[in-house]
């Protein structure tokens, strides 16, 4: 598999709909996570925010610059690839908050 990747590459996916009755493809999603720990791999890993919350799960904040920022500032490295796949305010979004973060989070 390594010809596809390097060994220290991740995959952070982080995804938003408006519930969990109408998410598309989340039970694949929460199946690739189960797939991918019970084969001991640490390389995906999943954000999911709903709209409206599973009944005692917190809400997460919106997509803002300050809550993208926080959430791949941690990462160590040089991040190589973003694809944003959403409405197109949240592309803008993403485009202008990681062109306005590319030098400080070494971003190519």
């Amino acid at each position: 598999m390594e010809e596809f990747y390097q060994a220290d590459f991740k995959f952070h996916l982080y995804c938003s709909f408006q519930n969990r009755e109408e998410a598309i493809g989340l039970d694949l999603i929460e199946a690739l996570v189960k797939v991918n720990k019970a084969l001991g791999l640490y390389n995906f890993e999943v954000v999911v925010r709903l709209s409206i919350p599973d009944e005692g799960q917190p809400k997460l904040p919106r997509w803002t610059h300050d809550y993208i920022e926080k959430e791949i500032s941690w990462m160590d490295g040089p991040v190589k690839k973003v694809w944003v796949v959403g409405p197109p305010v949240m592309n803008q979004l993403f485009d202008q908050t990681l062109g306005s973060l590319s030098t400080k989070l070494n971003i190519d």
